[in-house]
């Protein structure tokens, strides 16, 4: 079967490489010359297998495959309308995945950690459940769980879905509930405002039974646009997470596995075992210094963790360059003056815009760029009895700084 991927992208790449292992011949493609295929370099892949361009599309190799992979940023542009058109595109020819019962969880913050609850939850009760989807929040792709549906046999599939792909997923999943865990100022490059974005989850949850964060007043607003609407607040079982966040996480995997018909007392059993996901928020006790380590890499998901408790050092990864929006948190950290500052390269090394613009605003507490991982272990290492937290930008190495803090404390 031949198989053409559009776009290389996160999500591309990953379908690449899911196809490959699967001994499709593929052809993929991207118009970007300058497209960073890191993932795809990463990988030991069958090339025999593999047509790679970049810098254009060919449209006769596309439209004469037997499938089409398109990626979500290229989903309302042209060539995917004509994909669809030519009933090639890969969830139209592939199509089991739409009879399994199907929970998608989205919203700006949170989604990682409550698609693991729900999932840990299913699986205690002995259900057969398929996990992944959003690529850049650490699953292996749409396309992935995709193709793994349609060949494996499941009671459920739990879709975490970024909030930039949900006309995307509305189209290539057969949805039947969704979990807004809040709406959040990210990705506001592509929403353009608080307002757009919540018309869009608006239009995603129509038709579907929809559990929604009673505190987010956005959410409040769209109510009505579901079938159904429920609900949650605060759990108030034992939870073994950090955060007054993690506990509203925790609420709406609650409330979605009842509605699925997991009884009370199976659900809070099944919570007091669950554990942070990897490189989701976690506390660590470390040379006599408390640390708070995880992604937090929009201002609500820094202001929600900074607000538990105050922090003597921020140790803070950057975004990419052209991600300007997520700027606003230097604002919040400007505000919130901690003792010391600590920035490195989290996604891109934008070290230097970010010591600019807080240049610009005025700050005026101890600043330090560290551009390595081990200077900022060793840093760590100096101090005692102190607050740290490390996040922001840079979900790999804030991962990769956390099990090194916990394989040290362990060791000694």
């Amino acid at each position: 079967m031949k198989v053409s991927v559009v776009g290389l992208g996160v999500e591309g790449q990953k379908a690449t490489i899911s196809l490959l292992k699967r001994g499709y011949d593929v052809y993929s493609s991207d118009i970007n010359r300058n497209i960073n295929l890191s993932l795809l370099e990463k990988e030991p892949l069958n090339t025999q297998k593999l047509d790679l361009e970049i810098g254009s599309h060919n449209l006769d190799k596309i439209y004469k495959s037997d499938l089409v992979s398109v990626s979500p940023s290229l989903f309302k542009k042209e060539i995917c309308k004509n994909i669809i058109e030519r009933e090639i595109f890969i969830s139209d020819i592939l199509t089991k995945h739409k009879q399994i019962k199907t929970i998608a969880v989205t919203g700006t913050n949170g989604k990682t950690t409550t698609t693991h609850m729900i999932y840990h939850i299913l699986k205690n009760e002995g259900y057969k459940v398929a996990i992944g989807g959003n690529g850049g929040g650490g699953f292996s792709g749409y396309n992935e769980l995709l193709l793994d549906t349609n060949e494996n046999e499941y009671d459920y599939m739990i879709i975490e879905v970024c909030d930039m792909t949900l006309d995307f997923c509305n189209y290539v999943f057969d949805i039947d509930m969704v979990v807004v865990t809040n709406i959040g100022y990210d990705h506001m490059d592509v929403h353009k405002s608080i307002e757009h974005y919540t018309e869009e989850v608006g239009c995603f949850i129509e038709n579907k039974v929809a559990i929604l964060n009673y505190n987010d007043k956005n959410l409040q607003k769209i109510k009505n646009e579901s079938r159904e609407t429920y609900f949650f607040n605060t759990y108030k079982h034992e939870l073994n997470l950090f955060g007054k966040f993690n506990l509203q996480n925790a609420e709406a995997a609650r409330i979605t596995c009842n509605k699925l018909g997991v009884l009370d007392e199976n659900i809070i059993n099944s919570l007091k075992t669950f554990e942070s996901v990897e490189g989701r928020t976690i506390k660590i006790n470390y040379n006599d210094n408390e640390i708070v380590s995880g992604k937090t890499d929009n201002v609500d998901a820094l202001k929600a963790v900074l607000e538990e408790e105050r922090f003597d050092i921020l140790i803070i990864g950057t975004p990419r360059k052209y991600e300007t929006c997520r700027y606003n948190i230097l604002d919040y950290i400007n505000n919130y003056k901690p003792d010391t500052l600590i920035i490195f390269p989290g996604l891109e090394d934008t070290t230097y815009d970010y010591v600019q613009y807080l240049n610009n605003i005025g700050y005026t507490k101890d600043m330090i760029v560290l551009k390595n991982i081990d200077d900022i272990l060793n840093f760590i290492n100096t101090k005692k009895g102190y607050k740290i937290f490390v996040g922001g930008n840079g979900q790999e190495k804030i991962t990769q700084i956390t099990n090194i803090l916990k394989e040290e404390k362990t060791f000694h």
